[in-house]
Protein backbone atom coordinates (compact mmCIF):
# COMPACT_ATOMS: atom_id res chain seq x y z
CA UNK A 1 0.00 0.00 0.00
CA UNK A 2 2.90 2.46 -0.07
CA UNK A 3 3.29 5.20 2.63
CA UNK A 4 0.44 7.80 3.59
CA UNK A 5 0.59 11.45 2.13
CA UNK A 6 0.79 13.08 5.94
CA UNK A 7 3.79 10.43 6.40
CA UNK A 8 5.24 10.93 3.18
CA UNK A 9 5.71 14.98 3.37
CA UNK A 10 6.59 13.90 7.46
CA UNK A 11 9.67 11.85 5.59
CA UNK A 12 11.39 15.80 5.02
CA UNK A 13 10.75 17.03 8.42
CA UNK A 14 13.97 15.98 11.00
CA UNK A 15 12.91 18.42 13.31
CA UNK A 16 12.10 16.55 15.72
CA UNK A 17 14.66 14.26 15.65
CA UNK A 18 17.07 17.04 16.73
CA UNK A 19 14.07 18.12 19.21
CA UNK A 20 14.32 15.03 20.87
CA UNK A 21 17.61 13.76 20.72
CA UNK A 22 18.67 17.61 21.98
CA UNK A 23 15.99 17.05 25.14
CA UNK A 24 18.06 13.78 26.19
CA UNK A 25 21.62 15.43 25.64
CA UNK A 26 19.91 18.10 27.68
CA UNK A 27 18.03 15.51 30.38
CA UNK A 28 15.11 16.59 30.47
CA UNK A 29 13.54 13.20 31.68
CA UNK A 30 15.66 13.09 34.73
CA UNK A 31 14.24 15.79 36.88
CA UNK A 32 10.78 15.32 35.56
CA UNK A 33 10.66 11.87 37.18
CA UNK A 34 10.92 13.25 40.35
CA UNK A 35 7.76 15.00 40.12
CA UNK A 36 6.13 12.60 40.24
CA UNK A 37 2.17 12.17 39.32
CA UNK A 38 1.85 15.87 39.91
CA UNK A 39 4.44 16.29 36.93
CA UNK A 40 6.74 19.82 36.86
CA UNK A 41 6.55 23.48 35.53
CA UNK A 42 8.70 24.42 32.62
CA UNK A 43 10.21 27.59 35.10
CA UNK A 44 11.45 24.07 37.84
CA UNK A 45 12.67 21.75 35.32
CA UNK A 46 14.93 25.30 33.65
CA UNK A 47 15.85 26.08 36.97
CA UNK A 48 16.91 22.13 37.50
CA UNK A 49 18.90 21.58 34.11
CA UNK A 50 19.98 25.16 34.02
CA UNK A 51 18.35 25.97 30.93
CA UNK A 52 16.38 29.42 29.73
CA UNK A 53 12.68 28.84 31.20
CA UNK A 54 10.75 30.69 28.26
CA UNK A 55 12.73 28.42 25.35
CA UNK A 56 11.82 25.25 27.91
CA UNK A 57 8.48 25.47 27.46
CA UNK A 58 8.30 26.11 24.03
CA UNK A 59 10.49 22.61 24.07
CA UNK A 60 8.31 20.55 26.09
CA UNK A 61 5.55 21.63 24.49
CA UNK A 62 7.10 19.97 21.63
CA UNK A 63 7.98 17.19 23.12
CA UNK A 64 4.11 16.68 24.17
CA UNK A 65 3.41 17.12 20.40
CA UNK A 66 6.43 13.76 20.03
CA UNK A 67 4.48 12.08 22.28
CA UNK A 68 7.14 11.96 25.00
CA UNK A 69 6.22 13.85 27.29
CA UNK A 70 2.31 15.04 28.31
CA UNK A 71 1.11 18.20 29.73
CA UNK A 72 -1.86 19.06 32.57
CA UNK A 73 -2.59 22.52 34.24
CA UNK A 74 1.16 23.54 32.99
CA UNK A 75 2.46 21.04 34.66
CA UNK A 76 4.70 18.18 32.30
CA UNK A 77 5.55 14.25 33.50
CA UNK A 78 7.30 11.60 31.55
CA UNK A 79 5.37 9.08 29.82
CA UNK A 80 5.85 5.45 30.55
CA UNK A 81 7.80 4.47 27.95
CA UNK A 82 9.58 7.66 28.61
CA UNK A 83 10.16 7.06 32.15
CA UNK A 84 11.40 3.22 31.28
CA UNK A 85 14.34 4.20 29.05
CA UNK A 86 15.33 7.96 29.77
CA UNK A 87 15.02 8.55 33.73
CA UNK A 88 18.77 7.78 34.60
CA UNK A 89 17.97 5.93 37.74
CA UNK A 90 16.04 3.40 35.81
CA UNK A 91 17.76 -0.32 35.12
CA UNK A 92 16.54 0.23 31.85
CA UNK A 93 18.02 3.47 31.02
CA UNK A 94 19.20 3.71 26.92
CA UNK A 95 19.85 7.66 27.00
CA UNK A 96 23.51 6.89 25.73
CA UNK A 97 21.73 5.26 22.65
CA UNK A 98 20.09 8.45 21.68
CA UNK A 99 23.15 10.69 22.38
CA UNK A 100 25.56 8.18 20.25
CA UNK A 101 23.07 8.99 17.46
CA UNK A 102 23.49 12.63 17.89
CA UNK A 103 27.42 11.90 17.77
CA UNK A 104 26.48 11.31 14.14
CA UNK A 105 24.29 14.08 13.08
CA UNK A 106 27.07 15.81 11.35
CA UNK A 107 28.07 12.28 9.64
CA UNK A 108 24.56 11.99 8.25
CA UNK A 109 24.93 16.00 6.10
CA UNK A 110 27.61 14.18 3.95
CA UNK A 111 25.03 11.33 3.17
CA UNK A 112 24.39 12.28 -0.86
CA UNK A 113 27.95 12.97 -1.12
CA UNK A 114 28.74 9.65 -0.02
CA UNK A 115 25.73 8.18 -2.24
CA UNK A 116 27.70 9.84 -5.07
CA UNK A 117 31.03 9.25 -4.82
CA UNK A 118 30.41 5.76 -3.60
CA UNK A 119 33.35 6.49 -1.14
CA UNK A 120 33.58 6.71 2.85
CA UNK A 121 33.86 9.89 4.73
CA UNK A 122 35.23 8.42 7.32
CA UNK A 123 38.61 6.04 8.29
CA UNK A 124 37.73 2.89 10.74
CA UNK A 125 34.77 3.98 12.28
CA UNK A 126 33.35 7.24 13.87
CA UNK A 127 32.79 6.26 17.34
CA UNK A 128 35.92 4.00 17.42
CA UNK A 129 37.95 7.34 16.47
CA UNK A 130 36.78 8.36 19.77
CA UNK A 131 37.40 6.79 22.88
CA UNK A 132 34.58 8.54 24.39
CA UNK A 133 32.04 7.02 22.36
CA UNK A 134 33.88 3.81 21.91
CA UNK A 135 32.82 3.27 25.80
CA UNK A 136 29.15 4.92 25.31
CA UNK A 137 28.90 1.95 22.44
CA UNK A 138 29.87 -0.91 24.75
CA UNK A 139 27.38 0.21 27.37
CA UNK A 140 24.32 0.50 24.88
CA UNK A 141 25.32 -3.12 23.68
CA UNK A 142 25.81 -4.50 27.28
CA UNK A 143 22.33 -2.46 28.12
CA UNK A 144 20.51 -4.03 24.84
CA UNK A 145 22.12 -6.92 25.17
CA UNK A 146 20.74 -7.76 28.79
CA UNK A 147 16.92 -7.20 27.06
CA UNK A 148 17.81 -9.48 24.16
CA UNK A 149 19.76 -12.04 25.43
CA UNK A 150 17.55 -13.78 27.81
CA UNK A 151 14.86 -14.46 25.41
CA UNK A 152 17.89 -15.98 22.81
CA UNK A 153 18.90 -18.15 25.77
CA UNK A 154 15.53 -19.81 25.96
CA UNK A 155 15.53 -20.22 22.38
CA UNK A 156 18.89 -22.12 21.75
CA UNK A 157 19.35 -25.31 23.70
CA UNK A 158 22.79 -25.88 24.86
CA UNK A 159 22.02 -28.27 27.80
CA UNK A 160 24.49 -30.88 25.62
CA UNK A 161 27.90 -28.82 25.32
CA UNK A 162 30.80 -27.26 27.74
CA UNK A 163 32.76 -24.87 26.11
CA UNK A 164 31.63 -21.90 24.26
CA UNK A 165 33.23 -19.52 22.63
CA UNK A 166 32.15 -15.54 21.73
CA UNK A 167 33.82 -14.09 19.42
CA UNK A 168 34.27 -10.04 19.29
CA UNK A 169 31.67 -11.08 22.88
CA UNK A 170 32.51 -7.21 23.69
CA UNK A 171 30.80 -6.25 27.27
CA UNK A 172 30.11 -10.14 27.52
CA UNK A 173 26.25 -9.92 27.56
CA UNK A 174 25.46 -13.20 25.94
CA UNK A 175 28.47 -14.91 27.28
CA UNK A 176 26.98 -13.56 31.10
CA UNK A 177 23.57 -15.18 29.76
CA UNK A 178 24.47 -18.32 28.67
CA UNK A 179 26.91 -19.36 31.45
CA UNK A 180 23.70 -18.31 33.96
CA UNK A 181 21.62 -20.44 32.16
CA UNK A 182 23.93 -23.60 31.90
CA UNK A 183 25.92 -24.07 35.39
CA UNK A 184 28.18 -26.19 33.18
CA UNK A 185 29.41 -24.39 30.36
CA UNK A 186 32.92 -22.60 30.60
CA UNK A 187 33.14 -19.71 28.12
CA UNK A 188 35.84 -18.21 25.96
CA UNK A 189 35.15 -14.04 24.97
CA UNK A 190 37.75 -12.78 22.45
CA UNK A 191 38.02 -9.37 21.35
CA UNK A 192 40.28 -6.48 21.26
CA UNK A 193 42.57 -5.68 24.32
CA UNK A 194 41.29 -2.05 24.81
CA UNK A 195 37.55 -3.82 25.31
CA UNK A 196 38.30 -6.40 27.46
CA UNK A 197 39.09 -3.73 30.37
CA UNK A 198 35.63 -2.86 30.12
CA UNK A 199 34.22 -6.44 29.77
CA UNK A 200 35.81 -7.50 33.09
CA UNK A 201 33.81 -4.82 34.91
CA UNK A 202 30.37 -5.75 33.38
CA UNK A 203 31.30 -9.39 33.91
CA UNK A 204 32.10 -8.95 37.67
CA UNK A 205 29.05 -6.36 37.91
CA UNK A 206 27.28 -9.35 37.13
CA UNK A 207 28.27 -11.66 39.27
CA UNK A 208 24.70 -12.85 40.49
CA UNK A 209 24.43 -15.69 42.54
CA UNK A 210 27.78 -16.97 44.23
CA UNK A 211 26.88 -20.49 42.45
CA UNK A 212 26.94 -18.91 39.06
CA UNK A 213 30.92 -17.99 39.65
CA UNK A 214 31.30 -15.65 36.16
CA UNK A 215 34.53 -14.88 36.87
CA UNK A 216 36.07 -18.66 36.57
CA UNK A 217 33.89 -19.38 34.03
CA UNK A 218 34.13 -16.45 31.55
CA UNK A 219 37.52 -16.46 30.33
CA UNK A 220 39.06 -13.08 28.43
CA UNK A 221 41.89 -13.30 25.50
CA UNK A 222 42.67 -10.51 23.85
CA UNK A 223 43.31 -10.31 20.02
CA UNK A 224 42.03 -9.33 16.37
CA UNK A 225 39.62 -12.35 15.11
CA UNK A 226 40.80 -10.93 11.51
CA UNK A 227 44.47 -11.04 12.11
CA UNK A 228 44.67 -13.59 14.75
CA UNK A 229 43.99 -17.28 15.15
CA UNK A 230 40.77 -17.92 17.53
CA UNK A 231 41.42 -19.65 20.64
CA UNK A 232 41.50 -23.52 21.23
CA UNK A 233 38.30 -25.68 19.75
CA UNK A 234 34.85 -25.21 21.49
CA UNK A 235 31.63 -27.25 21.05
CA UNK A 236 29.76 -23.64 20.45
CA UNK A 237 31.36 -20.59 18.83
CA UNK A 238 29.63 -17.83 19.02
CA UNK A 239 29.09 -13.83 16.67
CA UNK A 240 27.35 -11.20 17.62
CA UNK A 241 26.29 -8.03 15.55
CA UNK A 242 29.94 -8.35 13.84
CA UNK A 243 29.59 -9.06 9.82
CA UNK A 244 27.98 -5.63 9.52
CA UNK A 245 30.89 -3.97 10.52
CA UNK A 246 32.73 -5.74 8.04
CA UNK A 247 33.67 -6.17 4.35
CA UNK A 248 32.62 -9.57 2.35
CA UNK A 249 35.95 -10.82 1.76
CA UNK A 250 36.57 -10.23 5.75
CA UNK A 251 33.49 -12.16 6.87
CA UNK A 252 34.02 -15.19 4.05
CA UNK A 253 37.78 -15.65 5.65
CA UNK A 254 35.96 -15.38 9.62
CA UNK A 255 33.77 -18.53 8.48
CA UNK A 256 36.37 -20.50 7.74
CA UNK A 257 37.76 -19.60 10.94
CA UNK A 258 34.71 -19.90 13.20
CA UNK A 259 34.67 -23.48 11.65
CA UNK A 260 38.46 -24.49 12.74
CA UNK A 261 37.32 -23.28 16.10
CA UNK A 262 34.05 -25.41 16.47
CA UNK A 263 34.48 -29.14 17.64
CA UNK A 264 32.76 -31.62 15.55
CA UNK A 265 29.56 -31.90 16.65
CA UNK A 266 29.44 -28.89 17.72
CA UNK A 267 27.21 -25.84 16.79
CA UNK A 268 27.75 -22.05 15.38
CA UNK A 269 25.47 -19.27 16.26
CA UNK A 270 25.38 -16.22 14.19
CA UNK A 271 23.55 -13.53 15.66
CA UNK A 272 23.33 -9.86 13.42
CA UNK A 273 21.09 -7.63 10.87
CA UNK A 274 20.58 -9.03 7.67
CA UNK A 275 18.69 -7.53 4.24
CA UNK A 276 15.12 -9.15 4.09
CA UNK A 277 15.28 -10.83 0.61
CA UNK A 278 11.96 -9.94 -0.93
CA UNK A 279 10.98 -7.19 1.90
CA UNK A 280 13.97 -5.66 3.27
CA UNK A 281 12.54 -4.48 6.46
CA UNK A 282 14.56 -2.10 8.84
CA UNK A 283 17.55 -3.71 8.89
CA UNK A 284 17.84 -1.98 5.44
CA UNK A 285 18.09 1.42 6.77
CA UNK A 286 20.57 0.59 9.48
CA UNK A 287 22.76 -0.52 6.50
CA UNK A 288 22.79 3.61 5.60
CA UNK A 289 23.81 4.00 9.28
CA UNK A 290 26.79 1.99 8.57
CA UNK A 291 27.34 3.33 5.05
CA UNK A 292 27.54 6.80 6.72
CA UNK A 293 29.65 6.30 9.79
CA UNK A 294 31.98 3.41 8.97
CA UNK A 295 34.60 3.25 6.39
CA UNK A 296 33.21 -0.37 5.04
CA UNK A 297 30.53 -1.44 7.09
CA UNK A 298 26.83 -2.51 5.69
CA UNK A 299 24.46 -5.13 6.25
CA UNK A 300 23.83 -8.44 4.41
CA UNK A 301 21.17 -10.80 3.18
CA UNK A 302 20.70 -14.07 4.99
CA UNK A 303 21.86 -16.09 1.76
CA UNK A 304 24.76 -14.52 2.15
CA UNK A 305 25.86 -15.40 5.32
CA UNK A 306 24.12 -18.56 4.45
CA UNK A 307 26.67 -19.03 1.55
CA UNK A 308 29.64 -18.45 4.36
CA UNK A 309 28.35 -21.13 6.46
CA UNK A 310 28.18 -23.71 3.63
CA UNK A 311 31.63 -22.62 2.11
CA UNK A 312 33.13 -22.90 5.97
CA UNK A 313 31.75 -26.43 5.54
CA UNK A 314 28.80 -25.80 8.29
CA UNK A 315 25.55 -27.34 7.43
CA UNK A 316 22.00 -28.05 9.23
CA UNK A 317 21.38 -24.41 8.95
CA UNK A 318 18.71 -23.24 10.33
CA UNK A 319 17.15 -19.42 11.24
CA UNK A 320 15.98 -19.00 14.62
CA UNK A 321 15.24 -15.39 14.59
CA UNK A 322 14.04 -13.47 11.44
CA UNK A 323 16.56 -11.75 9.89
CA UNK A 324 18.69 -12.06 12.98
CA UNK A 325 19.93 -15.65 14.25
CA UNK A 326 21.18 -18.24 11.79
CA UNK A 327 22.75 -21.48 13.67
CA UNK A 328 24.66 -24.14 11.79
CA UNK A 329 26.18 -27.22 13.38
CA UNK A 330 30.05 -29.23 11.85
CA UNK A 331 29.70 -32.57 11.08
Amino acid sequence: MGISAPSFFQLGYYWEAKIFLVSVRLDVYTPLATGGDWGMTAEALAASIKTDPAFTERLLDALVVIGVVVCKEGRYRNTPVTSDFLVKTSPFYMGELMLLQDAEWEAWGHLEEIVRSGKPQVAGNLFMNRPDLAQMTLKVLYRMGQRMAPSLVEKIDLSSYHSFLDVGGGAGTFSIAFCKKYPALQATLFDLPQTLEYTQKYIIQEKGDASCNLEGRIHLIGGNFNTDPLPGEHDVVFLSDILHYQTYAENQALFHKLYKATNPGGMVVVKDMFVGEEQPGWNAIFSIHMMVYSEKGRCFKGSEVTAWLKQAGFCEICEVERNTVLVARKM
